[in-house]
């Protein structure tokens, strides 16, 4: 048990490290922030392999250290709800039916990411929003933006890898 425990805690450290420098390669990066990279990629990875609970744990781990790197902070609320809680929400995929439907989990776990940055976007940054624009209908445009497209490749990679069993189950149970 502690040796699986290790190795656990190796996997989530390793593809939390994948997931930074994965975010640093981007595709395309908007204006003001938000781009379409693969960092999504090794939490939803993480919580395929081992549960909702660890790919909680290695997208909160991932929203920290994103925090830590590149710190945008207007309030302790919008810090949250901007960095932690919307990759947390990637490791919804590894439970009950979206960890057997891949795909899915990867539109679940994207759209609550999406929700949660929304949310951070109509409460704190409104002002943003062109005159005559409803904050939701600009967070929602904005936000959908880079993170529709970043879902679907990343759903893409899912599905190619999809033959690759022991990339989304452990071989040490």
């Amino acid at each position: 048990m502690r040796d699986k425990n290790l190795r656990i805690m190796v996997e989530v450290s390793l593809l939390v490290a994948a997931a930074v420098l994965l975010s640093f390669l981007k595709l395309f990066q908007m204006p003001q922030g938000g781009s379409v990279s693969l960092e999504m990629l090794p939490i939803f990875i993480l919580a395929f392999r081992h549960g909702g609970k660890i790919g909680i744990l290695g997208g909160a781990l991932l929203g920290v250290v994103k925090l830590l790197i590149s710190p945008y902070i207007i309030h302790p609320i919008q810090l949250l709800l901007d960095y932690p809680v919307p990759f947390m929400m990637l490791g919804v995929a590894g439970f009950g039916i979206l960890r057997k439907h891949r795909e899915l989990g990867v539109a679940v776990g994207s759209l609550l990411r999406c929700i949660t940055h929304v949310v951070a976007g109509v409460v704190f940054f409104a002002e943003y929003a062109p005159e005559g624009t409803p904050a939701l209908v600009y967070s929602l445009g904005y936000n959908a933006s880079y993170l529709i497209p970043e879902a679907i490749l990343v759903a893409v990679v899912i599905l190619l890898l999809r033959k690759r069993r022991e990339i989304f189950e452990p071989q040490y149970r």
